[in-house]
């Protein structure tokens, strides 16, 4: 009996590490893509399989990757990119964890998940000397591994360089470069960029496609909850109006 209860609790603690020991998969891949788990020699990825923490993600010219965390979390990598998974970490049943992204060179779009909607403050990504945190968001961010350029599409960044650090809320963006944040609307940034930190952004923007497939789950990984169903209709009372219902709907991205 005491044996039993032994392996029972292995059991349960070996299940724990793997839930937390949590990855992502590969929902979309063009061109030459490849990842190295710590000094491994790289390998090429494929749709369908699977990167970790420890992991270092590789894109090639014409090339690009979506990928979708177990939370729910899209990165997508547009050519010439290099990332590092440094953390990641997920518990399912609290749909809680920790994730840090560094995005070493190349345009990265990031959609947050469980983790970034439960705890938006657990989930943070470097880039050059830079560090992005969110609010439930979606963005971009840009590197060529001195200067980092930022665009919010939904939600909120925070913006760390050195000293300083902005909120960018959605339609803004920032550039750092210099030592120096300089904020602005999207388009505004967009037009003080190089022309490689642009091809990054449209890179990214010809992704849109697949990063939607991945967020309506079509490879089978897990989505934020919907949104509750409206509450029924109720039969007008004396002191409602004919034709009102009462209620009304909830609705989320």
């Amino acid at each position: 009996m005491k044996r039993i209860s032994i392996l029972l609790a292995l059991l349960t603690l070996f299940v724990a590490e793997v839930a937390m020991a949590a990855g992502a998969v590969v929902t979309s891949l063009a061109g030459s893509v490849q990842v190295q788990t710590g000094s491994a020699a790289p390998r090429a990825l494929r749709v369908g399989d699977e990167v970790a923490q420890g992991d270092t993600i590789f894109t090639g010219a014409n090339s690009s990757i979506v990928m979708k965390f177990d939370d729910g979390q899209i990165a997508a990598l547009t050519a010439n990119s290099r990332m590092q998974v440094n953390t990641y970490s997920y518990d399912p049943p609290t749909q809680r964890g920790n994730i840090l992204l560094s995005l070493v060179v190349g345009g990265m779009r990031a959609i947050t998940g469980f983790i970034g909607h439960n705890q938006p403050n657990n989930v943070r990504f470097h880039a050059a000397t830079a560090t992005i945190g969110i609010r439930g968001s979606d963005g971009m961010i840009i590197t060529d591994g001195t200067d980092v350029a930022v665009t919010v599409t939904e939600g909120a960044f925070t913006f760390t360089l050195g000293t300083q650090t902005i909120v960018i809320p959605a339609g803004r963006g920032a550039l750092g470069a210099n030592g120096q944040i300089t904020p602005g609307t999207a388009q505004q940034i967009f037009n003080r960029l190089p022309q490689n930190f642009q091809s990054a952004i449209g890179g990214l923007e010809g992704l849109t496609n697949s990063i939607n497939e991945a967020l309506e789950g079509r490879q089978g990984q897990p989505n934020p909850p919907p949104p509750p169903p409206p509450p029924p209709s109720q039969t007008p009372g004396p002191n409602t109006p004919t034709g009102g219902t009462g209620g009304g709907s909830a609705s989320s991205r």
